[in-house]
Parts: structure tokens; C-alpha cells; sequence
């Protein structure tokens, strides 16, 4: 069911097609459009804390401008029987997957081969990632087939497979999630170690 935000983006685009294109009215409503989204609050936020606030900022900001300037160019191409915040998401997406591959391109950084079974090694947020290791964690954030999240502790079903792998990959050790979460350590490693055995080959799949 739509709501408010919802209905007043797709309203918005709707209008921006009733007028021809490049007249004055269309790039108006556009305008209008492009703010409306920048400040709906339905934007998604790709790999957030996979970067540091600063090059996360710059990367994010490419990915959205190129975005939105897509989705104004193409926005005939709009089914107004759709919500207007799934293709923006789609597209807000890939154009930051490309925005942190010219990163890495500029800044000369080799992708590098890592061991699935060496989560608890992987890059802090404020280091410099692989690409392969930014993969992974989209992967782990994602989930896209409900995997990662529906393997929880029998007592807590609140604390995942999906919450241990990502607080790992944010360098939080097992002590550290264990206390945060007010489980034994041993109990931490079991249920990760055990179900991270069982997901190497989805994962490595996933990431080819």
C-alpha cells in the first residue's frame, strides 16, 4: 500500500511526463521531483559501512546525482502502477558500484583473493577494501534469497547469522559481540562458525 511520500513522488512524475520534452514546464516539474526525492527518506544507503563517513560521502553523493539525472531523462519510461523509489534504488545501486570501482581505478587498488573462513580478519570500515571484500558484505547486507537471516540462535531469534557476520566485518570481535548481545562468546563462534561452512559455497557462487 502506498503512502503519502509514496503517492506524491509518483504524482510528481506523472506531471514531469505530462509536459514534452525539454520545455520549461518539464524541467520544473523535475526539479521538483529531484528534491522531493533527495528528501524523502526512502533512499538507500549501499555498502554505508563498508567506507568512512568522508569517502563514503563522496562516493554516495556521485552515485545519487548520476541517479537522479538517469531517472529525470528516462522518466517517460516510468510505470506509474510502480513505486517510484524501486527503480531509484536499483539504479542508486549500480551507479555506486560504479562510483567505487573509479575509486579503486584512481587510487591504483588491486582486488584481492581472501578467505572466506578469515571473517574475523577482514578490513575495519576505515581501512581500504577489496573489492571482493565490499562483494561480500553487500552480499551479507543484502541477502537477497533470506538466507543469512533466517539462521538465529533458538532462544534469540533477533541475533543472526546476518548480525555476527556483519559485526565481524565491522572488526568487532567475538568478546565484543557477545557482550553487546548478552551471549557466551563460545556461543557467538558455534553458531557462526558452524552455518559459515554451510554458506561457502552460496557464497563463493554468489560472488563469481
Amino acid at each position: 500500500m502506498e503512502d503519502e511520500i509514496d503517492l506524491q513522488l509518483k504524482q510528481l512524475a506523472v506531471e514531469a511526463q505530462q509536459h514534452p520534452a525539454h520545455s520549461l514546464e518539464r524541467q520544473k516539474a523535475l526539479t521538483r521531483l529531484r528534491n522531493a526525492i533527495w528528501l524523502s527518506g526512502k533512499l538507500a544507503y549501499p555498502q554505508k559501512r563498508s567506507w568512512s563517513p568522508n569517502i563514503y560521502e563522496d562516493l554516495y553523493n556521485e552515485a545519487l546525482l548520476k541517479t537522479l539525472d538517469y531517472i529525470c531523462r528516462n522518466i517517460d519510461n516510468y510505470d506509474p502502477e510502480r513505486p517510484l523509489m524501486a527503480p531509484v534504488n536499483h539504479i542508486l545501486k549500480l551507479r555506486f558500484k560504479d562510483a567505487v570501482k573509479r575509486y579503486m581505478n584512481e587510487n591504483n587498488r588491486t582486488p584481492q583473493t581472501r578467505n572466506l573462513n578469515d571473517l574475523d580478519n577482514y578490513p575495519s570500515p576505515e581501512s581500504e577494501l577489496s573489492e571482493e571484500a565490499i562483494m561480500l558484505r553487500e552480499l551479507i547486507e543484502e541477502d537477497p534469497d533470506n538466507l543469512f537471516r533466517s539462521v538465529s540462535l533458538r532462544d534469540s531469534p533477533e541475533i543472526t547469522w546476518q548480525v555476527i557476520a556483519l559485526a565481524k566485518l565491522d572488526d568487532e570481535t567475538s568478546k565484543s559481540i557477545s557482550k553487546r548481545l548478552g551471549v557466551a562468546p563460545t556461543t557467538i563462534d558455534s553458531l557462526f562458525n558452524r552455518n559459515l561452512r554451510n554458506f561457502s559455497d552460496y557464497i563463493r557462487n554468489r560472488l563469481q
